[in-house]
Order: structure tokens, then C-alpha cells, then sequence
């Protein structure tokens, strides 16, 4: 079974090649992909997908206000978020907002995002 993942993120060709490159894949098949914070909430809302990978950094509302509205309303979905910055404190507010992982764009990958819905998993 593949995840159902919705991708937001706001560098438009950055969010086209994730989505070619998950949709190449049998793990995953992208049911939405939203380049402002509003419109992924709604596509979130309205497709319930199993992830949403966002980027950290987006407008209205930004990746970590995704994060939270989705573990207040829909807690069995998992968010991975997504950056290219490597400041340690957004690796803290990823946590805190109960994130799966915060990966950085120049290492995310098929493996990567496995990876970290594997981890998140186990018990």
C-alpha cells in the first residue's frame, strides 16, 4: 500500500520534482500539492492524506502552523516538514510540533522519507 501524501511547498519547481519523483515511486502517490499554507490545510482537509510533507517555510499560514492545525484536528496524519535552512532551533519547533522528521531539501530523498515514517513507527 502507498502513502496518500499531499506536498506543500512554495518554490513551485521544487514541489513539481518532489512530486515526479514520488510519484515514480510504488511507495507513495501525491493526492494534492498546495503551494500556500491555506490551500494545503485544505487539501488536507478535504483528501485526508496518510502525509503531508510541507516546507518549513511557506506563506499563510508557514509549515509548522500546518503542523499544529493538523495534529489539533487530524492527529493520524503524519507531517514530515521539509527546509533549506539549518538552523538546530527549527529541528527544535519540528519536534515540538510533533513532526515525523524535519529533513533538510539537499538530503530529502525516497529513502529519506521512508526512513523517517519507518522510524516514527516503531514503538
Amino acid at each position: 500500500m502507498a502513502y496518500r501524501v499531499v506536498v506543500a511547498d512554495d518554490e513551485s519547481e521544487f514541489s513539481e520534482w518532489l512530486c515526479l519523483l514520488l510519484d515514480k515511486s510504488k511507495d507513495f502517490e501525491v493526492v494534492g500539492q498546495a503551494h500556500y499554507g491555506g490551500d494545503a490545510i485544505y487539501l488536507i482537509v478535504s483528501t485526508k492524506p496518510d502525509v503531508v510533507i510541507a516546507d518549513i517555510h511557506m506563506p499563510e499560514p508557514d509549515g509548522l502552523e500546518v503542523t499544529r492545525y493538523v495534529h489539533q484536528h487530524l492527529p493520524d496524519i503524519k507531517v514530515i516538514l521539509i527546509s533549506a535552512y539549518k538552523e538546530p532551533i527549527y529541528e527544535r519547533l519540528a519536534r515540538e510540533e510533533g513532526t515525523v522528521a524535519l529533513i533538510p531539501k539537499s538530503k530529502l530523498s525516497l529513502d529519506a522519507l521512508l526512513q523517517a515514517l519507518q522510524e516514527e513507527a516503531q514503538p
